[in-house]
């Protein structure tokens, strides 16, 4: 049985990508100093960096809001294979899976007792402030396929946040503030393993290094001299600006309109955003929209209050994840959007042969 485990929960969009790209990357080096970063045998996804996260869905299932039942039984095997490996091994084992942010207490305390060693699980949680999480999930649903507008998301996080907390904590639906409420996140987990065993490490920006050497410092795993240090240019998630987001955003709704099927509209999506890349004046960063700002920091202020009272250790700088509304981007001009359709008019339009020739080839 493990002697130790290094449980982090995320949160999403604070660099879990990039941390678990870098621990699969070095999996053979962290065992060498008895550390265990499972990686499933066999499996086709092997590419992929969110084992652990999937992983969970066989144990959790539909404590997740976005899980089926089917997708749960799917995951049971890999799963049950996690758990194995966890246990069966001597040091310490780390598992990493941002979706563990958002799960209830019974959920947690549940996670927590499957691997074996509650006396010695330790609780890392990633983060950043509100004002680079909101913006970054929103666009990661357009970049996902939605059309949800950036204003009624904005508007139903308030609606929800306005309920209280004792309602956030119980209902499924609001699972985004059970883990970008990070006093909150720090309490829960807190109650279960204790706020000695409790770490919460800020994201401190680029070059992303920064945070891989952070998160190194605060899971202390001895002597990790023998790791590879990371290419400091190394990302995972390419960014689209705001002008480009509004863009998207509108693709995903004309298609759904006119009835596209997924596979064909993922195909174009991405061609769209590999287009997005190449271009050299991209307009300005996806910001908080000005009529949500001091809402905001409001937020921001009562969730750095929680927890500095949760007493959890802070690895980093609080102050990073402080919100200032006076640091936000200007939002996107009518010729910047413009400029960004008609980048996706192009990528459109060179993307249609090929759409074409595959329909013929059946």
């Amino acid at each position: 049985m493990a002697q130790r485990l290094v449980l982090h929960i995320g949160v999403q969009k604070s660099g879990t990508t990039y941390l678990q790209q870098m621990m699969q990357d070095r999996a053979r080096e962290l065992a060498a100093i008895n550390v265990l970063y499972p990686v499933p045998p066999r499996r086709p996804d092997a590419g992929r960096l969110n084992h652990h996260e999937t992983a969970s869905y066989g144990l959790l299932g539909t404590e997740y809001p976005w899980v089926t039942e089917e997708r749960s039984a799917q995951e049971k095997a890999w799963w049950a294979n996690l758990r194995k490996q966890v246990r069966d091994w001597s040091g310490t084992a780390i598992v990493s899976a941002e979706a563990l942010s958002v799960v209830r207490t019974d959920a947690a305390r549940r996670t927590i007792e499957e691997f074996g060693v509650p006396e010695n699980t330790d609780v890392f949680i990633t983060g950043r402030g509100l004002g680079k999480l909101l913006p970054s999930v929103w666009q990661q649903h357009v970049r996902n396929g939605h059309a949800t507008s950036y204003d009624r998301y904005l508007r139903q996080l308030a609606r929800q946040r306005d309920r209280g907390w004792e309602e956030l904590e119980q209902d499924p639906k609001t699972h985004l503030w059970r883990a970008f409420a990070l006093g909150r996140l720090a309490q829960r987990w807190a109650a279960l393993v204790g706020p000695e065993r409790v770490t919460l490490v800020t994201n401190p920006g680029s070059p992303a290094d920064r945070l891989w050497h952070r998160f190194l410092e605060a899971i202390d795993l001895g002597d990790t001299s023998g790791l590879p240090a990371p290419d400091t240019a190394t990302t995972v998630h390419s960014g689209v600006t705001a002008p480009e987001a509004e863009v998207l955003r509108a693709v995903n709704g004309n298609l759904m309109g006119e009835g596209w099927d997924r596979a064909s509209t993922r195909k174009l999506r991405t061609q769209v955003i590999e287009e997005f890349a190449g271009r050299e004046k991209r307009g300005p960063r996806l910001g908080v929209r000005s009529g949500f700002r001091d809402r905001v920091a409001a937020w921001s202020r009562e969730d750095i209050d929680d927890l500095r009272e949760s007493k959890v250790r802070i690895v980093g700088d609080i102050a990073e994840l402080h919100y200032d509304p006076e640091s936000e981007p200007a939002e996107p001009t009518p010729a910047e959007i413009a400029e960004a359709a008609g980048t996706a008019v192009r990528a459109a339009a060179d993307w249609a042969p090929s759409r074409r020739e595959a329909a013929k080839a059946k």
